[in-house]
């Protein structure tokens, strides 16, 4: 059954889907009246229904029933990232969606090559739609505003802070928590000094194993090792 995103609230009879969203279903997908659909608000929430008519612009759904709510990782996770170059970014928020990573926010180091400010931020939503409907997800991973290390340092972590540093304690040492934040710094990594300013803070240094990642490897390596402890809940 084909999934499909729909930004408000689902509430009536029936929905109107519009804009990428309709132009896939009568387009590309070639949908009729008839043919049964997901309809998902990125909120959790998710309900079956059948298509009623096919507009131009719009796709007409009746709604049918509502569907059981999809389990999710016990723990958030937050991950802090420097932007890695070219569609790697692009990659890197695409599967962290796939995995259940809560939140994504672009960082800039003292050794950033991309500038986050520069990432176009509605075309990186869109991709997190489109890894939402395939992995089945009906939470949408949220995209943080791109913020400057130092900063982000001030703010505090969203629940435990853990920094990727070659030197850290094996991230396989956390023990278990609620809510999580990663950071991982750009192709040179962090500096001396942010490290330092970080622990300050309260953040803690882990290792991510002996060889050297690219960002987006990094990244994912530590979502999944922190979310592969929890069971999906519902929350």
């Amino acid at each position: 059954m084909e999934r499909v995103y729909v930004p408000d609230p689902i509430v009536g009879p029936m929905v109107e889907v519009s804009g990428p969203e309709a132009h896939h279903l009568a387009r590309v997908r070639r949908s009729v009246p008839g043919d049964r659909v997901e309809l998902f608000d990125g909120r959790g929430n998710a309900v079956q229904g059948r298509i009623e008519a096919v507009g131009r612009s719009t796709v007409s759904v009746v709604i049918e029933a509502p569907l059981p709510t999809r389990p999710v990782p016990s723990a958030t996770v937050t991950l802090a990232s420097a932007v890695p170059k070219g569609e790697r970014f692009d990659w890197l928020i695409e599967k962290a969606t796939e995995l259940g990573v809560a939140r994504l926010i672009p960082i800039r180091t003292a050794r950033s090559v991309v500038d986050p400010r520069s990432s176009k931020l509605d075309r990186l939503r869109r991709l997190v739609v489109e890894a939402s409907k395939q992995s089945g997800r009906n939470r949408l991973m949220e995209l943080g505003a791109p913020i400057d290390w130092e900063d982000l340092i001030g703010q505090g972590p969203l629940g435990v802070g853990l920094v990727a540093h070659p030197a850290g304690e094996p991230i396989g040492r956390v023990g278990p928590a609620r809510e999580v934040t990663v950071a991982i710094g750009p192709e040179g990594g962090f500096t001396d000094e942010e490290i330092g300013r970080a622990l300050a803070s309260g953040w803690r240094a882990v290792g991510l194993g002996p060889t050297i990642l690219r960002i987006e490897t990094a990244g994912l390596a530590a979502c999944a090792a922190i979310l592969s402890r929890s069971e999906g809940e519902v929350p």
